[in-house]
């Protein structure tokens, strides 16, 4: 009988301790978890939105980003972009809505926007079909892209519209220009100074926007900087679009988030180390 209660007494103890051990492990979880969190909510968040140049743009600036200490601590990029979606077909994906409901879910300071790519055709909204020849589409595209700035707004949000690159084939390169016309028109008539259209990256700053498969890198090499379907970037490229934008990025979240027109990170400049 002792001998058996021995045996039950030390099973408890066993047990005890194992509990205590995972209570332990569970609470150091739940303290890692809540610091975790408190550390995403001290940054500055930003939402890449739209299509898949839009994903590019974003994995270029990631990896820039965190290569320099201070923006890596003040710096969280949001990865919302939707491969093969647009502005023309909101009944298949409407990125006003989307947009809302990422304010409301990641609150970001900032959306960093790229989309057109997929827009070479009519827009389709509410079963009415506005012909992509038609002399009522380009209203009707700029409608739309009104539509997204109206809830950046709302959301007491920034924006950075990015323009499309040029682009290899003669037809995609007529309808990229005329995209880019149409966004500039539409921005500038909203007339809000947090939401802004930016250039698209060009191969040479103060040349013609030509398209080109290759490009010097950032230490000078040859490589390939876009993708053989000439329309993405390559990961060379998607750096060198990301030391364009980037600058461009932090001088936007400084104006709304840094006093009296200090820089974000003491300069107002990208050092990557």
């Amino acid at each position: 009988m002792l001998g058996g209660a021995g045996a039950r007494v030390r099973c408890v103890s066993v047990i005890a301790a194992a509990l205590l051990v995972a209570f332990a492990a569970v609470g150091a979880i739940s303290a890692l978890a809540r610091g975790a969190r408190a550390e995403s909510e001290s940054k500055v968040r930003i939402a890449f939105v739209g299509d898949s140049l839009s994903d590019g743009y974003w994995e270029g600036v990631s990896v820039t980003a965190g290569r320099d200490a201070c923006l890596k601590n003040q710096l969280e990029f949001g990865r919302f972009a939707k491969n093969s979606t647009g502005l023309t077909r909101p009944d298949r994906y409407d990125w006003a809505v989307e947009l809302r409901r990422i304010a409301e879910s990641f609150k970001p300071k900032l959306f960093v926007m790229s989309l057109g790519l997929n827009d070479r055709q009519s827009v389709v909204e509410h079963g009415q079909i506005t012909m992509d020849d038609s002399p009522l589409y380009d209203d009707k595209y700029k409608e739309r892209v009104t539509a997204v700035l109206k809830h950046a707004a709302a959301a007491k949000a920034a924006l950075l519209w990015i323009g499309l690159p040029a682009m290899r084939m003669p037809v995609t390169e007529k309808d990229t220009r005329a995209k880019n016309r149409l966004f500039e028109e539409a921005i500038t008539a909203f007339g809000d100074p947090d939401i802004q259209y930016v250039e698209p990256w060009k191969l040479n700053a103060a040349g013609a926007d030509t398209f080109a498969s290759y490009g010097p890198d950032q230490n000078g090499r040859m490589v390939q900087i876009r993708t053989p379907d000439g329309e993405h970037f390559t990961v060379a490229g998607e750096m060198l679009t990301a030391a364009y934008l980037l600058p461009r990025i932090v001088a936007t979240v400084g104006r709304m988030t840094v006093p009296d027109g200090a820089s974000l990170c003491a300069k107002n400049e990208v050092q990557a180390q």
